[in-house]
């Protein structure tokens, strides 16, 4: 039976019920007494569940809704119905949302929801990171929480399409940080703005640039005295033959330089382009190959220098010998190089423990002062440009060994001291225990 017709069935057993009493007692006002009686036990009846309505719906719990029959249970039935329906849509509208903000935090760049008057909507973790912002900044006005002048022209300018801007900002540690900023027309004259890290953009850029200018600077020289001698030979065909031959000499010299430093850039581009794979890595004997080293250092010294030799035997380690032997000869090179007649060159390599080998290359050379050492790994910088180059370095050397270094998970470290001598020190993993 549906509820509304349960009710008035209610209500007419009630009636007959009334009438059967007042047929009892006798007489009109029994009757109206008896209908009196049965019409306020039903009023009181709804005003009770009047009163736990009010009360359901001031809190209204699922499992807390009143129990009851009839009109009332039909009134129940459907507020729970519709408290059920509000909190499924609720929950997926909450899923939606919590999608949205892992899809918003997992985006690659920053994402800010302007006003029309700049005042920060909302924002993601990556956003607050480029610019320096809270949490509690929402509802802000950003171009007063990003101090920048150009920044702020920037957000000031009419937006009637996508726009772009550069921006520079300097964190508390004075890093420079450089932003990418795309502005955008967003949903009810709101806007975004975009944020991307191009930093290491940047930073490639220019190192892109200066590696252009180096190489041309490097390669101009030499080209410039062969050039110039050819000339002078053409133009001088007479010249005595003991002359000739110097000028011969001089060429030769400037045009293996040119080699030995395009086979620096190639070994410098090799191992720069190509990704680490240990499956490539292979068991080399770093106690031959540092006798190796050894012996094409002394070749190089020309017995000029003491060689100080502390190579323990049966040290292997997993990795690419050709790299390698490109780091630990370009260390012993410039020892050679930059230690005068008479001074001593020592190579060491020994095992540390079961899981280590050190290896280092003292001299007694000039020295670096403090200032340079930190630079020495960057393509092209020399402490002293002439002398280096006299003495046919490349200014490539220390960066190839850097990166050789890298791919084997070992790292240079460098102690001089000016004018007393260098250590360069390698410490290696053993491929396995010895």
């Amino acid at each position: 039976m549906k509820p509304l017709q349960s009710h008035l069935a209610d209500i007419l057993a009630s009636l007959v019920l009334a009438a059967a009493i007042a047929w009892l007692l006798g007489g009109m006002v029994a009757l109206l007494a008896s209908t009196t009686a049965v019409f306020a036990f039903w009023l009181i009846r709804h005003l009770i569940f009047l009163r736990k309505l009010r009360r359901w719906l001031a809190s209204p719990k699922l499992r807390l809704i009143p129990q009851s029959r009839g009109v009332w249970q039909d009134v129940f039935d459907t507020l729970l119905q519709q408290a059920k329906s509000r909190k499924k849509r609720k929950q997926k509208i909450a899923e939606a949302l919590q999608r949205f903000n892992r899809a918003a935090e997992a985006m690659p760049n920053g994402v800010i929801i302007l006003d029309v008057h700049n005042r920060i909507e909302w924002l993601n973790q990556l956003a607050m990171s480029h610019l320096h912002l809270h949490a509690n900044d929402r509802g802000g006005f950003l171009q007063n929480l990003v101090r920048a002048p150009e920044f702020h022209h920037f957000l000031q300018q009419p937006l009637t399409d996508t726009q772009t801007f550069k921006l520079n900002l300097t964190d508390a540690r004075q890093r420079t940080t450089t932003l990418l900023l795309i502005r955008t027309p967003f949903d009810n004259n709101a806007q975004l703005l975009i944020s991307q890290d191009i930093s290491a953009t940047e930073q490639l850029n220019a190192t892109r640039t200066a590696f252009i200018a180096n190489i041309s600077h490097e390669l101009r020289t030499p080209l410039t005295v062969i050039n110039g001698f050819l000339e002078t030979l053409a133009d001088m065909p007479h010249l005595p033959v003991e002359q000739q031959q110097e000028f011969i000499a001089l060429m030769r010299q400037e045009g293996s330089r040119m080699q030995y430093l395009l086979a620096d850039l190639l070994t410098l581009s090799r191992l720069e382009s190509r990704k680490i794979d240990n499956n490539t890595h292979q068991t080399v004997n770093l106690s031959a190959l540092c006798e190796q080293v050894a012996e094409a250092a002394q070749a190089l010294s020309q017995d000029q220098h003491q060689f100080d030799l502390q190579i323990e035997d049966g040290i292997q380690l997993q990795g690419v010998m050709q790299d390698l032997y490109s780091a630990l000869s370009n260390i012993a090179f410039n020892a050679v190089r930059y230690t005068p007649a008479g001074g001593t060159i020592q190579i060491i390599l020994r095992r540390e423990n079961h899981t280590e080998a050190y290896f280092a290359i003292t001299d007694t050379g000039l020295g670096i002062a403090a200032e340079h050492i930190p630079h020495l790994t960057e393509r092209f910088y020399r402490v002293d440009s002439a002398r280096s180059r006299h003495n046919g370095g490349t200014g490539l050397g220390l960066a190839i060994t850097k990166h050789a270094l890298a791919e084997h998970d070992a790292i240079l470290e460098i102690d001089s001291v000016l004018g007393q001598g260098s250590t360069f020190s390698v410490r290696f993993t053993l491929s396995e225990p010895v």
